[in-house]
């Protein structure tokens, strides 16, 4: 047992049970595509319906018995095991000041298209398509920037929408305000 009693991943030895509920479950997710192909066979309305559904039908309740032949130890090591990558994956690492700065970058150049196209639409040609992939491009690294910039970047971002949130420079004494 892991801490205050609680199943740790090394606890436990993944057995047949396991792995036949996660090929139930795996399957269970081409009953629809099979039921599709199997309709293009039938030639008969009623009878593709019918085909169709069993095997629409057929998907959730395929999940559900791969879940009942894992059994709940099973189930809570893949639960388990899911939260763990997600949280190293998840934490934020700190980033170089190279990589910062070039997040940064990548953060406010999307700014100047827009200012450009609302105070000098002139300087860019006059064509729609171009701008909405001129849009479309600085809207990705816009959004790239933000993984760019890590995960202590989130942290003040999200400290921007409260009120509350203060800022702390290194070197500043963390005493509280000394406004006076």
């Amino acid at each position: 047992m892991g801490k205050k009693g609680k199943l740790h991943i090394s606890d436990y030895k993944p057995t047949t049970r396991l792995y036949v509920g996660v090929l139930i479950i795996i399957l269970s997710f081409f009953m629809v595509p099979t039921g599709i192909f199997v309709s293009h066979f039938v030639h008969h309305h009623s009878m593709k319906a019918l085909v169709l559904g069993f095997f629409w039908i057929n998907g959730p309740l395929w999940k559900i018995i791969g879940i009942a032949v894992m059994g709940k130890v099973s189930y809570n090591y893949i639960v388990l095991h899911l939260e763990h990558r997600y949280k190293k994956l998840v934490s934020p690492k700190p980033v170089s000041k190279t990589r910062y700065n070039i997040g940064l970058l990548m953060f406010t150049l999307p700014f100047v298209p827009s200012y450009v196209m609302a105070y000098a639409p002139h300087l860019l040609p006059e064509l729609a398509a171009f701008r909405i992939y001129l849009n479309v491009f600085f809207d990705l690294v816009f959004l790239s920037s933000l993984f760019v910039l890590g995960g202590d970047f989130w942290d003040k971002l999200r400290s921007l929408f409260t009120y509350t949130a203060r800022a702390t420079f290194p070197g500043e004494a963390e005493n509280g305000d000394q406004d006076s």
